[in-house]
């Protein structure tokens, strides 16, 4: 039988099997999802009252999170300009000269930097700068970038979870739940720093090989200038200004209630502005394929929800935390993972946070659940390349760099850390619910 449900759900599923097996760019295959889910909403009107009373794809494209979309091209745009300046060439051979050019202790300080600079501000943010210094660091030694950008982007998704303002999906719960910044550095920062221990271990065995494989060209390391790699300390003095800024504004979120791309796109208005760059060299560096493809991401799952597969979904596992009181935790963390392995963590919140609210007014101690859709929507993420916003930027920069992550490899490391860390959270959060502490 021909519902909307039915269509929507297949034409998500063909998208993510063809996604998986990669064979086909992946932006390729998100436009021609995103077409086919209009199509498909126009023909069968699902659309219709999705969110506004207009049908076809003016309402599809409601769908799209131009807020991700926004703040992606406006770190892209300033990286894009700070790139031109020498300045990640310089951090990349002070790096390599500080650490020797030994790549364990090189993927353990990635890594961890990548972490603690993902609480502070947006993973997203964070894993533009990061992966474009480590892209450096790897041409400097002559060593492979991929372990050391998965190591990175593993890293940014739990340091993400320790904040409110680490990662999207905090600032709506926060929103929503009356969660303040520091509740979540008491609740859930030392749950985050268990899971980034459990994570260094992982890719510690993960890339046992590659680590002892590495040998970096130390040849004239030691005597490369660093200082003589920046060309243009004016223009990079602007542009860290600014990008002091826009950090101070996302910090600030709370205060101002500026959505991130709005101070983003804000900061490269203004860097724009003051340096007055080559426009056509930096809209070059921006990686449109990623732009495009999240586009058409957000009008599949746009078209999931519309014709009533994510409310239908995020009910069952409502009703399991409303009959199974003791089974709810367990619940949300790993039923919110997995979803969020395979729908965009973004979204799935969206759809997943009036559930939460239906059950506090129904009597359920919900603060638990709260925090457990949390965590289960940042590691998730961390399973699959289209999890997390900063997944598909490092895929796409492994693309243009030559040497492609792929699916397939994303998936070995990706689906095995994430059981482990769900695992240790999910005991975690379950004997603080047990001991009243949440």
């Amino acid at each position: 039988m021909i519902t909307p449900i039915s269509v929507s759900l297949a034409i998500f599923l063909v998208t993510y099997a063809l996604l998986f097996a990669d064979k086909i760019h992946r932006t390729i295959i998100s436009l021609a999802g995103a077409s086919a889910m209009v199509l498909a909403g126009q023909a069968l009107g699902f659309y219709r009252d999705f969110p506004s009373k207009g049908e076809g794809l003016p309402s599809a494209l409601t769908a799209i999170d131009f807020n991700t979309i926004g703040l992606l091209f406006g770190m892209m745009l300033l990286v894009g300009m700070l790139e031109e300046t020498g300045f990640f060439e310089y951090i990349s051979i002070r790096l390599a000269q500080l650490t020797r050019g030994n790549y364990w202790l090189l993927m353990l300080s990635l890594g961890w930097f990548t972490f603690i600079a993902s609480g502070l501000v947006d993973n997203v943010t964070t894993i533009i700068f990061v992966s474009s210094i480590t892209v450096s660091i790897a041409s400097v030694l002559r060593v492979d970038p991929i372990p050391l950008l998965l190591a990175e982007v593993m890293m940014a998704g739990i340091g993400g979870m320790a904040t409110l303002i680490g990662d999207p999906p905090n600032i709506m719960i926060g929103s929503a739940a009356g969660l303040s910044f520091i509740d979540f550095i008491i609740f859930l920062t030392p749950l985050a720093i268990l899971a980034g221990l459990v994570t260094t271990l992982t890719y510690r065995f993960s890339f046992r090989h590659q680590i002892a494989r590495e040998r970096p060209d130390l040849r004239g390391l030691m005597e490369l200038d660093a200082p003589g790699a920046l060309h243009d300390r004016v223009t990079m003095r602007k542009i860290l200004i600014v990008l002091g800024l826009v950090l101070i504004g996302f910090t600030l979120h709370g205060q101002t209630h500026f959505a991130p791309a709005t101070v983003a796109m804000t900061g490269a208005s203004v860097g724009l502005l003051w340096v007055r760059p080559n426009v056509l060299e930096v809209l070059n560096s921006t990686k449109w394929d990623v732009l495009l493809f999240f586009a058409g991401l957000f009008v599949i799952v746009g078209g999931l929800e519309a014709a009533g597969v994510l409310t239908m979904v995020a009910k069952a596992i409502g009703q399991v935390a409303l009959n199974y009181p003791l089974l709810a935790l367990i619940a949300i963390v790993w039923g919110g993972a997995m979803l969020s392995a395979i729908v965009d963590n973004i979204p799935f919140t969206i759809a997943f946070i009036p559930v939460i609210g239906g059950l506090a007014s129904l009597g359920v101690d919900v603060l638990p659940l709260w925090w457990g859709l949390a965590v289960g929507v940042a590691i998730g993420g961390n399973a699959t390349p289209i999890g997390a916003s900063a997944n598909v930027y490092v895929i796409s920069l492994s693309d243009h760099i030559g040497t492609p992550i792929g699916f397939q490899r994303w998936l070995k490391i990706g689906i095995p850390l994430a059981v482990m860390q769900l695992f240790f959270a999910t005991l975690i959060l379950y004997g603080m619910m047990k001991l009243g502490m949440i």
